[in-house]
């Protein structure tokens, strides 16, 4: 079977699934992980898993639950330049050490805002916008590197995994460029009570349970329940 073919066998509209691993091909539609040709939300049948699998949390073991049903065809020889991409990236792992900084500093921010609402020291309200800012700008490396990987590891596969990730990542980010553009016009803004310093201030907390939600979703791509 081809490249092409194997494609087609995608376990969607009723299409058996199956996947190709290291030049054989596997039936995994009759298994409960492969509900539709989609497996964890993550991966989807009609390809070629080999590298996927091999970033996966499980080895090839769990390919022997399965049934082969035949071999791959070799295709004519070509430069595979993303292999060496793949080398780099999983040598230095820029995105697991970036995503750190924003997560780290909105948590820090709001943590710095909700103590000056209790003592109404203004050293711990501008420590908390400090923390905004870098959160934010840190945010912008977080997100490319975060396609990078998404394109170089799982070919811009589209589930719902990767769709919560980049959607509220985008919100993360539109919510922090917000609140930096808000509290640099109006740097008393944290100490009213209207509706603007409402919005900017649950924006401060709401920040956390964000990036949380974004962070998780990333932990199930690592860690598959």
């Amino acid at each position: 079977m081809r490249n092409e073919e194997l494609k087609t066998y995608n376990g969607a509209d009723g299409q058996p699934a199956y996947i190709a691993y290291k030049g054989k091909i596997y039936d995994v539609g009759k298994s409960k992980l492969w509900m539709k040709g989609v497996h964890m939300a993550n991966h989807r049948a009609g390809g070629d898993l080999t590298e996927q699998i091999k970033a996966a949390p499980h080895g090839e073991e769990v390919l022997s639950r399965v049934q082969e049903i035949g071999i791959l065809e070799e295709e004519p020889a070509s430069v595979d330049y993303r292999q060496n991409l793949r080398v780099l990236y999983r040598k230095f792992h820029p995105h697991p050490i970036l995503i750190h900084y924003p997560m780290g500093l909105f948590v820090f921010s709001a943590l710095m805002q909700f103590l000056y609402f209790v003592t109404r020291i203004d050293t711990f309200e501008v420590s908390a916008f400090y923390g905004i800012v870098f959160a934010t700008v840190t945010a912008v490396p977080t997100m490319a590197a975060g396609f990078f990987s998404w394109w170089l590891n799982y070919e811009s596969t589209f589930t719902v995994i990767f769709r919560n990730k980049i959607v509220f990542s985008f919100v993360l980010l539109a919510m922090g460029i917000f609140m930096c553009l808000t509290r640099y016009a109006d740097p008393g803004i944290s100490s009213r009570m209207d509706l603007l310093s409402l919005t900017y201030n649950g924006s401060v907390f709401l920040a956390v349970p964000v990036i949380g939600f974004v962070a998780y979703n990333g932990g199930k791509i690592t860690w598959p329940s």
